[in-house]
């Protein structure tokens, strides 16, 4: 009834759906922003690699105002994502993503 030889599905996160969750990053605490970076990529990989890096360049983001920040798979071909993001009150919105 059932053959184990069937190929199976395996479903992955594309580089549209990344940039769609970590759009949708809105009202999150300052201190909590690189985990809610890093659940957003879900399950997102690169040949791979699902490290999630770039954080040791962002600076320090805790004063009110708008950011540039870089994030991207730990892969050097990986495509790396500019979020654009608004500090207000230790809540980040993010504002958009390329």
């Amino acid at each position: 009834m059932f053959e184990e030889n069937q190929p199976r599905k395996i479903y992955v996160t594309t580089i549209k759906k990344v940039v769609q969750n970590l759009s949708g990053i809105k009202n999150c605490k300052l201190d909590d922003f690189k985990e809610c970076v890093i659940e957003n990529f879900d399950d997102y990989n690169y040949d791979g690699e699902d490290e999630v890096v770039g954080f040791d360049n962002w600076g320090d983001i805790s004063s009110d105002g708008e950011y540039q920040l870089n994030v991207k798979v730990n892969h050097e071909n990986a495509y790396e994502f500019t979020l654009y993001v608004t500090v207000k009150d230790s809540m980040v919105d993010v504002t958009n993503v390329l």
